[in-house]
Order: structure tokens, then C-alpha cells, then sequence
């Protein structure tokens, strides 16, 4: 019976591992130092994300965030002008009564139940 039992025991250590591993692996990946490229806009309880994402091309896009989906709403090979088309939406929404503060960095993560 012991014996079954520390079988299990090493199964369940398997197991473990194996799932922490890509956890710990993308977490780090998932942290991302982003500096002023991302904005938090809310109104009531509505939020807005802006960020500028940056390709291994040295190209951007300015990506505004609604309800969850994705839409790029500008390109260039100028970080700046990505930044400068972020800075319009936000004031544009500013205007209109929505709050937005700059955030300094995102994390990301994945609750993973053990069954």
C-alpha cells in the first residue's frame, strides 16, 4: 500500500512540474516594461486601453482597446507618430469626460486548478 502511495505521490510531483514550468516560463514573458506606451481610459464602468506595440521591425501600431477586441488604429515605422495617435484618442477622450492615466507596466497571468 506504501508503495501505491508513493507512486502516486511522484505522479502528482510530475504533474505539478509540468504545468508550473510554462507557467513560470510565460509569466516572464507576459511582464512587459512598457513606459508611458500604454494608457487606461474609464468612464462610469467602462474601460478604453491605448498602447503602442513595437515589432522585432522596428515598426509600430497604436492599438485602442474596446470591450475586449483589438483595433489597430495606426502603423508606422515611428515610434513617436504611434505615440502621437495614442495622445489624440486620449484627449479625445478626455474631453468627453473619460479618466486615463498612464500605466508603467502590465502583468499578466493564468490561474491553473489542480484536480
Amino acid at each position: 500500500m506504501i508503495k501505491r502511495d508513493q507512486t502516486t505521490v511522484e505522479k502528482y510531483k510530475k504533474a505539478l512540474v509540468a504545468m508550473a514550468m510554462p507557467v513560470l516560463f510565460f509569466s516572464s514573458l507576459a511582464y512587459a516594461d512598457i513606459g508611458d506606451a500604454m494608457v487606461l481610459c474609464k468612464h462610469n464602468k467602462t474601460v478604453r486601453t491605448l498602447r503602442v506595440e513595437t515589432g522585432s521591425d522596428s515598426k509600430c501600431k497604436a492599438i485602442y482597446t474596446k470591450q475586449g477586441v483589438d483595433q489597430t488604429i495606426g502603423s508606422s515605422g515611428d515610434v513617436n507618430t504611434c505615440s502621437e495617435v495614442i495622445a489624440g484618442v486620449r484627449k479625445t477622450l478626455e474631453e468627453a469626460k473619460w479618466n486615463c492615466r498612464d500605466v508603467k507596466e502590465a502583468r499578466s497571468s493564468t490561474v491553473i486548478s489542480v484536480e
